[in-house]
């Protein structure tokens, strides 16, 4: 089974390359689709790899740049990935192992690339998010199978609470999900910026308003203005 990378940017032309480098040392020909949400195709010009397949969103917001990203993808497996967020050495064996056991979709348990121990309760407490809910974020790389997503109308064209949609959408539909065992590392660069309990109760508040039906534009915009 094929798996492609996904991932979706706005202004991260100073970051894309180390990511696309990480991808390119766990496995060299691995599919990797890079979405650029900036019109002005900011990350996209800032991309060396020639054999990474660029895409320039028309719509804003990130489940819109994953959608046309996984319309464009060649995977049987699609791995939703952020620019910030680094993969565990063995991570698309670890995928192909689950899936190959009847694992529909899945992502990896968080970890902060940050020593803090206020980093290591936060991470302990969207393990238990995690456990309880089957509830991942779209930092812990959520990956998925093709005809699963299919099945459910593919990712949700949203601007905000992309990943929290598809893992409704995922669980209410019956399919089985994976925790896999190993951490990605993913930047503390919001936290750091707002603040680790600030943006930590900020991003619990946008969950709660959005599992009460507020508008995920709204939402969206209060993100980014945040």
């Amino acid at each position: 089974m094929k798996i492609s990378v996904i991932i979706p940017v706005l202004h991260e032309q100073n970051q894309i390359n180390r990511i696309i480098n990480h991808l390119r040392s766990i496995d060299p020909d691995i599919e990797i689709i890079v979405i650029d949400g900036d019109p002005g195709n900011s990350t996209i010009a800032a991309i060396a790899d020639k054999k990474v397949f660029r895409l320039t969103s028309t719509i804003k917001g990130r489940g819109n740049q994953l959608a046309a990203g996984a319309s464009a993808a060649d995977g049987d497996i699609l791995l939703m990935l952020h620019a910030d967020t680094f993969l565990p050495s063995h991570a698309f064996s670890s995928i192909l192992t689950a899936v190959s056991r009847g694992t529909d979709w899945g992502a990896f348990r968080l970890g902060i690339d940050a020593t803090s121990p206020l980093y290591r309760v936060i991470e302990r407490f969207v393990d238990l998010r995690y456990k309880l809910f089957a509830l991942p974020y779209g930092d812990q790389a959520i990956f998925v199978r093709r005809v699963a997503l299919q099945e459910i109308g593919g990712i949700p064209a949203i601007p905000l609470m992309e990943d929290v949609a598809l893992a409704r959408k995922l669980r209410q539909t019956g399919f089985r999900f994976t925790m896999l065992s190993e951490r990605v590392s993913t930047s503390p660069r919001r936290w750091q910026k707002d603040g680790v309990i600030r943006r930590t109760l900020h991003n619990w508040l946008l969950l709660l308003r959005y599992l009460f039906g507020a508008d995920p534009e709204k939402l969206a915009n209060r993100y980014q203005a945040n």
